[in-house]
This record gives C-alpha cells, sequence and structure tokens, in this order.
C-alpha cells in the first residue's frame, strides 16, 4: 500500500514539475541576468551587479539592455568613464536608443566632455525637437564652452518651451 501511495505521488510531482517553466542553470545567462537584476533592483549593490553583468556580457556580447543596465550601475557607483563606454556600445549595437544618447550625453557632461556632449544632444534634438531638457542640457555644454550666444539661445528655446530653469538662467545670464 505504501509503495502505491509514493509512486503516485511521484507521478503527480513529476506531473506537475512537467508543466513549470525550467529553472535557470547556475551558468547561464538567464541566471546571470536574473543575480544581477536582484543585486541591482532589491539590494542596491551595484559592484555586484555589474560583476554578474559582467558573466552575462561574456554570455551574449551582442545584448544591448545588458550593456545599458550595466552603465547605470557604473553611474551608480561613480565609473563614469565605464559608464560612457557603456552607453557607446549599447549606441553602437542599437543606433536609436534614446536612453543611451541621453546617459552618455549627461554623462560626457560629468566628465567635461563638452564638445561630445553637444554633439549627443543635436542628435537628440533632431529625434525629438519637443523636449525642453535638450535644449537646456546643451545651453549649459555651449555656457561651459564659453559659447554665450549659442548658450542663451538654448535657454531662450527651451524657456519657450515651458522650462523654469531655463528662464531663470536667460533672466540671470543672457540680458544685455
Amino acid at each position: 500500500m505504501k509503495t502505491k501511495f509514493l509512486i503516485l505521488v511521484i507521478l503527480l510531482i513529476s506531473t506537475f514539475a512537467f508543466g513549470q517553466p525550467p529553472v535557470a542553470k547556475r551558468d547561464s545567462l538567464d541566471y546571470y541576468k536574473f543575480q544581477s537584476e536582484a543585486q541591482f533592483d532589491m539590494v542596491g549593490d551595484y559592484a555586484t551587479a555589474i560583476k554578474w553583468m559582467n558573466k552575462a556580457v561574456r554570455l551574449d556580447p551582442m545584448d544591448d539592455e545588458l550593456y545599458l543596465q550595466r552603465a547605470f550601475a557604473k553611474g551608480a557607483i561613480y565609473d563614469f568613464r565605464g559608464q560612457e563606454a557603456d552607453y557607446s556600445k549599447v549606441i553602437a549595437l542599437d543606433g536609436g536608443n534614446m536612453a543611451a544618447y541621453t546617459g552618455r550625453a549627461a554623462t560626457r557632461f560629468i566628465l567635461k566632455k563638452y564638445r561630445e556632449a553637444i554633439s549627443d544632444y543635436d542628435w537628440l534634438i533632431d529625434v525629438d525637437p519637443s523636449y525642453y531638457g535638450f535644449f537646456l542640457s546643451r545651453g549649459l555644454c555651449k555656457w561651459e564652452l564659453k559659447d554665450k550666444i549659442g548658450a542663451c539661445n538654448d535657454y531662450r528655446q527651451a524657456a519657450q518651451m515651458g522650462s523654469a530653469i531655463a528662464y531663470v538662467l536667460g533672466m540671470d545670464n543672457c540680458l544685455e
């Protein structure tokens, strides 16, 4: 009787398990992605998340989302050169990724690479000329390069689109 009961339990368990999604293997891309997302999102341990992402990138170097997520994590630990490199890799893989262009432009501003940041903001403005933040940010880059006329033109454009910060910057710096 016990034997029949055990066989029935085993059959039920195996039948139930058959319909379940497979568990990610320890050394698989899915496992590395899961671990990196857990460390990034739930724990906030960005350095450990980067280590897991590095393993995932080695298995799938064409996955632009991995580089994008790793760029976010590198920014959180102030590795701005690494962050810029990852954003550039995303752009190389997906030339239309606005998040990567936006992130790279902001990172280049932090790194004081103003001309390169302006180039990214130019691309973003071509794609979405209705967002005042791109004009404001490009204006800040131009201001750092001592291009007062260019900066004031961008501040004016952003202010006309509704940016209070651009309006104040224009009032403080651009009135003659």
